[in-house]
Formats: structure tokens, sequence, C-alpha cells
């Protein structure tokens, strides 16, 4: 994937302070286990403002939940609306946002230093290597057990250490169960996926917004598949606004009864066209179980992509740049779609097939 400039230029400068830190710093790797008994409060360190990235954390969440069903989870995010995705699940205790440009900010750096103190973990897990956003906060917060795999921009103190090896998993999404090895636990081999465990309550809210929205539009459900679409990403993962209008009469043509509803947001505030319906929500979780209701997403890889994964939605994932295997939506009854050198109306086969 192809970074725009002013990213590349924060990544280097990053990579250089973590490179220096590091430097002064002689790590040992111990083969040293937590006793998973020992473990009541759990700190999850991932201050990153990307949903995706947050979302890779449930399959851990969800684990730690089945096998230390006794440890309650806190989790640092660096953005609360990401963040509060995560709040309902039954292990989770508390979310912890950093807010962005914390230098330009001393009273909410101070009050961050401050809600970060507050409290001592049993184990504090560093999720994200050598980030130097990562390792200030794992300096500031107190734990009597600070993890993390092996990296060679650590400059942190680390109670254990552990070489990563070789990983179990290839998808990114799955990448945080490989935190179990600290616990001596075993890692799931039943097809894990992401999962926000969203409630009856939630999904039938979305059930009554869709029907609302198909019958203020004189829609009737049962005579339509309604297919749910989002047409941002980051970077040149995007595909373009008139790839996705031959794609949408495509799949009409293959099947005449879908019903196409753009998903807005900030960075798209307008839809399409005006034959397609809208929908929008600052609610991630209401977002999500807006997905699962609908007959079919349809995305490029982005953040709500990863979402809708997480609330068991029935997905179609288009691909540009980024690997299937790495970034794919994970389940089996989900379609991923490399795009490259395809035709739209190719695309739209492959989907409705």
């Amino acid at each position: 994937m192809k970074y725009p400039l002013h990213v590349i230029i924060r990544k280097k400068i990053s990579g250089l302070i973590s490179n220096l830190l590091s430097s002064f710093k002689k790590h040992k790797k111990t083969d040293k286990f937590i006793n998973p008994q020992d473990v009541q409060t759990i700190l999850l360190v991932r201050p990153n403002y990307r949903i995706g990235n947050i979302l890779f954390l449930t399959p851990l969440i969800n684990e730690l939940q089945k096998q230390m069903p006794h440890a309650k989870i806190d989790v640092i995010v660096g953005m609360k609306l990401a963040g509060e995705i995560l709040k309902p699940m039954e292990n989770v205790n508390e979310i912890i946002d950093i807010p962005r440009k914390l230098l330009h900010q001393p009273v909410k750096l101070l009050n961050f230093i401050k809600e970060s103190r507050k409290k001592k973990y049993d184990v504090a897990i560093n999720i994200s290597g050598g980030s130097t956003s990562t390792q200030i906060v794992l300096s500031l917060v107190k734990a009597k057990n600070k993890v993390s795999f092996t990296d060679k921009k650590l400059w942190t103190d680390f109670t254990h250490l552990q070489e990563r090896g070789k990983k179990k998993y290839l998808h990114m999404g799955l990448e945080s169960l490989e935190f179990l090895r600290f616990f001596k636990l075993p890692l799931p081999d039943n097809n894990p996926s992401l999962d926000i465990k969203l409630t009856k309550t939630e999904i039938d809210s979305a059930k009554n917004k869709l029907n609302k929205l198909l019958n203020e539009n004189h829609i009737t459900r049962e005579n339509h598949k309604v297919v749910a679409l989002f047409r941002n990403a980051r970077f040149d993962k995007k595909i373009q606004d008139e790839w996705w209008r031959e794609l949408i009469e495509a799949m009409k043509k293959e099947d005449d009864s879908f019903i196409f509803v753009d998903i807005l947001s900030p960075d798209i505030p307008t839809k399409l066209d005006d034959n397609l319906l809208e929908y929008a929500t600052k609610d991630l979780r209401e977002l999500g179980a807006f997905f699962r209701v609908c007959d079919l997403f349809i995305s490029a890889d982005t953040g709500p992509l990863h979402l809708a994964v997480a609330s068991q939605a029935k997905i179609a994932a288009l691909f540009t740049k980024t690997e299937i295997p790495i970034y794919g939506a994970l389940g089996e009854k989900n379609k991923n779609i490399d795009i490259n050198n395809l035709s739209p109306q190719k695309v739209a086969k492959m989907i409705t097939s």
C-alpha cells in the first residue's frame, strides 16, 4: 500500500526515535510464563486510531473470556469512538482513550497520565511491537507484569519477552491470539474470527431501522435483497466512484431484486446516486448491526469491512492493494475478490454467483 508523504515522514521520525532509544537498551528473552490463576486485571495497550486495528483485538478478548473468565480487561486506544466498539463485551471493564496531539494539549496529557496510573494491573500487554506511542504508554502504566514479543525497536522495560517465532495465524486479525502464549494457554484451532458479540437488542434495533428505511421508500423487504456498500478506504485502496456505479448497474442486471444502501461517513457525505438509499450513524456497533441485517455488505479493505466481519455479516470484500490471506474478510460464507484486471461486470458475476 502506498502512503502519502506526511504519513511516510511521521513513520520515519517515529522509527528513528525508537531506534535511538532502543540502542541504549539491552533486552533478554525470558521463558517465564504467567499463571492465569494469578491474573485478575489485564491491560491491552493499542493506542491506534484505526477501527480495524481495534477490531483485531476481539479474538484475544474473546479467547481470554473463555480461558480466563475471572480476568477483567481494560484497553488503551487512540480513538474513543473505535474503543466504544469493545465496551459492551463481557470481560471488558474500561476503555481509556488517548487524545490526539497530546503534547499540544498539556491539560489533557496530565489527565491521561493520571488516568493511566490510577490502578495497578496484573498484566499489561504490548500489542504494537516497537511502536513509540505504545512504549510511552507502557512506561507510564503500573503493572506487575509487562509482556511483549521481541522487537529491535523496544526500549521499555518488560518482565516477559518472547521470540515471536513461527506464527500460527497468517491473518493480521488473528495475530493478537499469539499473546495467549505468555499464559501458556492453547491457541484455538476452530477457525477463530473477529466478533464484537452483538446483542439481540442491537440486532433487533438494526432490523427496525432497516425496515423503517425501506418503508419510507415504499420498498417491501420480502421481494428484495438489501446490499449495503461502503465506498471509502485509505489511500490507494479506495475504489473510484465510476467503478462502483458500473458494479451496481451490473449487479442489477444479474438480479433486479437488489436494493443498494450507500453507507455515508464524514469522508463520504453524499450518496453515489439518487437511486440509492442512504444510511449513516456515528455509533459503530449500531453500524455493524445494520451490516448484519442486510443481505450483503460490499467494501474495499477498510475499517468497516472488518466491522462487518466482527458483526457476522455476509460480505463481498474487494481488494486492489493489500493481500487477501493477511487482510481478507474472515469467515467461510464471505467472498474475497482481487479486482485487479477485472471489470465491474465480471466482479458482479462473481458476487452474485
